[in-house]
């Protein structure tokens, strides 16, 4: 048994594939395939179930799975403790962002990490933040952004950025304008596009209103940020998204912002880790690199973004 196999299996295990852990890895399958039956002749052990969906943990390849975690990560530990003789820290980060937070912030996060990581590896992957929370715990990502987590008690979250949620209404729309915020009722009678269950949006609005004991009247379902703020623009209904996301999708000359007020819908914003396993130094330093960037952002929209 030897690390490469250990990773390989690891890998396999956490995309239930050998087909994505291929492409992860940048190794063929056959030769996948072969090490990981190697690693289960070695171990006299069946590690997964083959079947037509791809692959899933036998009792003793979970076993196995949680010692790859703690020994993987012990080998990282040590190769970053003696590349500190260099000054240079090494390492690869999974970090996994919210679409919205991905268009804002994945460039001035990367142009931060090669700036102070140059030595270390960065791989960026998008999705709702319910489905990153469960990559995090599943071992698949390092570190996620991720808007309202459920609780979790192997996840550890810190609070970056709170923002308040506006309605996206037509810029003609002579009903509604943005001097004049809107309360729950005046919401409940308005056809909304909104996203899919579970978004975390939809579910803080669906939560909000249900305290009113209102709800919400959702005429459309659409995970497209983009594709919301182009029906709200041609008159087809509303939507509840942050202030910021207008601008990033260049509509501010066909939508306005409209503030809601009873309730205010806040979202927040955490950086999410693993609480399974310490932070080694090179997640450290990006965790540093996040707060930064968040900083920026809070810092831009204080000054009206």
């Amino acid at each position: 048994m030897d690390l490469k196999q250990l990773r390989y299996f690891q890998q396999v295990a956490q995309q239930g594939s050998y087909t994505r852990a291929a492409d992860i890895l940048g190794v063929a399958q056959p030769v996948l395939s072969r090490q990981i039956r190697l690693l289960e002749t070695e171990l006299r052990q069946n590690l997964l179930n083959r079947h037509g969906r791809g692959v899933s943990l036998t009792e003793p390849g979970r076993i196995l799975l949680e010692h790859c975690g703690v020994i993987l990560q012990q080998i990282e530990m040590i190769q970053e403790d003696l590349s500190l003789n260099s000054g240079k820290l090494s390492g690869h980060i999974t970090l996994g962002l919210p679409p919205t937070i991905a268009k804002l912030l994945s460039l001035p996060i990367i142009r931060a990490f090669r700036q102070h990581l140059p030595d270390a590896q960065l791989r960026i992957t998008e999705g709702l933040s319910a489905q990153l929370q469960d990559r995090l715990q599943q071992g698949k990502i390092d570190m996620a952004l991720l808007y309202n987590p459920a609780y979790s008690a192997d996840v550890e979250t810190q609070l970056l950025y709170e923002e308040r949620l506006y309605l996206m209404a037509p810029k003609n729309d002579h009903l509604l304008n943005a001097d004049t915020p809107i309360n729950a009722e005046h919401l409940a009678a308005l056809p909304l596009i909104l996203p899919s269950v579970p978004n975390t949006f939809r579910l803080l609005v669906e939560q909000e209103m249900a305290r009113h004991n209102l709800m919400p009247n959702i005429v459309m379902e659409i995970d497209s940020v983009e594709t919301m703020l182009q029906l709200v623009a041609e008159g087809m209904g509303y939507s509840i998204l942050s202030k910021y996301s207008i601008d990033l999708m260049n509509y501010k000359e066909s939508i306005q912002v409209i503030p809601i007020e009873s309730p205010q819908f806040v979202s927040r914003l955490f950086l999410a880790t693993s609480a399974k396993h310490a932070l080694t130094r090179t997640q450290k330093e990006v965790d540093k690199i996040l707060k930064r960037v968040c900083l920026n952002l809070v810092e831009e929209v204080s000054d009206g973004l």
